[in-house]
């Protein structure tokens, strides 16, 4: 059965913006539907892959069981639907001027997605809808009880995951990338503070992610 994105809410959103979120939330609908996704998600090398639990307890995961999650549309505590279920809040999060710049903020397993403003306004005047839906996945990945471990390299799952929407939607969607936005999704920036596993992240913490 394929996967399915439904995009329930947007909120703190202007029309302009939730437009280009809607149409970002097509971009990876279209990406994980992609024959071979899947098959790209298993296959990959991740640092780490940490998952924790409704009970707070964190379990290692390969990448068939990441696969799995995302293929089923597993929120955290939630039952199989093969749906990813998203909410997003456009939320004013400090920005590049402030020293500690955060993309997203999105409490572990919970719903809704936080998104900078700041980061989705500069997604839109560069026109790069691809870095966009890639930024979504990475915070979905959060919703479902991924979290970060500060490996310096950016391969734990949620960054994997997003890298891998991003590279599925090059092939058609190429020229509209930017490679600074895709520079500020990359984990081994100074300044990122994430949820991750060796931070004793529990269930309902605030989780800052890219």
């Amino acid at each position: 059965m394929s996967v399915s994105v439904i995009l329930h809410e947007i909120t703190g959103a202007s029309d302009a913006e939730q437009e280009f979120i809607r149409k970002a939330v097509g971009m990876l609908r279209t990406a994980v539907q992609t024959p071979g996704f899947g098959s790209s998600v298993r296959q990959a090398e991740y640092s780490s892959a940490s998952w924790q639990g409704k009970h707070g307890g964190l379990r290692e995961l390969d990448g068939d069981a990441i696969w799995e999650r995302i293929a089923q549309g597993r929120e955290c505590g939630q039952c199989a639907d093969h749906t990813l279920d998203l909410a997003i809040e456009v939320a004013d999060l400090p920005g590049p001027d402030s020293g500690n710049a955060l993309i997203g903020s999105t409490r572990l397993g919970t719903l809704p997605i936080r998104s900078a403003r700041w980061f989705l306004q500069r997604c839109m005047d560069r026109g790069d809808l691809v870095n966009y839906a890639a930024h979504i996945m990475h915070q979905w990945m959060h919703v479902s009880g991924f979290v970060h471990r500060r490996d310096g390299e950016g391969k734990d799952a949620p960054s994997v995951v997003a890298r891998l929407v991003r590279r599925t939607l090059e092939v058609e969607h190429g020229d509209h990338i930017q490679a600074d936005i895709t520079a500020l999704l990359t984990l081994n920036e100074d300044g990122c503070d994430c949820c991750r596993e060796d931070a004793s992240v529990t269930l309902g913490e605030a989780s800052r992610a890219a």
